[in-house]
């Protein structure tokens, strides 16, 4: 039951279906969830654990306010993460791989010619593009960490889109996909390099705009 509260909190907060700043009183998050206390606040904890909100004694619990500070700290390491992923999937990815990720980047690039964008999926595309990645690099830890980097900076995307910049984005997964499919580790770290920073500086003055 715990695992179950805090997957769906957590999705809210994620989507932004739960806002930045937003209170949360167990008494309403317990009869909208139809759960106990006990396994609401130890979802409540492990949220809090993880940086998504912030429960203050006497004040109450509250969604993590947006920070540029926090949002570069996910960049910096997920900078580094994204070029061993890639370097590791150079050297170990299978044809199934590299299948995932043609087939994700063609529903990349199906919305993009819709005229009704969807940015919600267009990012989940994005996450499971770089977790496919990290999985063709047959590493767990890998797995892990870029699990929790994509989730950690969904909610600032969802904050502030760069929708000018998806087709660039879709461009540069090709590009990545193709250094894989090579296998020249070196190619595909440095594209992913200027990928994710590109995004980064994209994101921060958008975030910095909101904030």
């Amino acid at each position: 039951m715990t695992e179950k509260t805090y997957n769906t909190l957590k999705r809210a907060i994620l989507d932004l279906d739960l806002k930045p700043g937003q209170l949360l009183t167990e008494e309403e998050l317990s009869e909208q969830l139809g759960v106990s206390r006990t396994p609401l606040r130890a979802a409540l904890n492990k949220l809090e654990y993880e940086n998504l909100i912030k429960i203050t004694p006497g004040r109450g619990t509250y969604v993590a306010e947006l920070s540029l500070e926090y949002m570069e700290d996910i960049f910096d390491v997920r900078e580094a993460v994204d070029m061993l992923s890639v370097r590791l999937a150079a050297e170990r990815k299978t044809d199934e791989d590299i299948k995932e990720m043609d087939y994700l980047v063609e529903q990349q690039e199906l919305l993009l010619k819709d005229k009704e964008f969807d940015v919600k999926q267009f990012i989940k595309l994005d996450i499971d593009f770089h977790c496919i990645i990290s999985k063709a690099a047959n590493n767990k830890v890998l797995e892990r960490l870029t699990l929790q980097l994509v989730e950690s900076y969904n909610r600032y995307i969802l904050a502030a889109p760069f929708l000018d910049r998806a087709s660039t984005i879709v461009s540069e997964h090709k590009q990545i996909i193709k250094a894989i499919k090579e296998s020249n580790g070196e190619e595909a770290a440095r594209i992913v390099q200027n990928h994710v920073n590109d995004i980064r500086e994209s994101l921060k003055e958008r975030i910095k705009k909101i904030l």
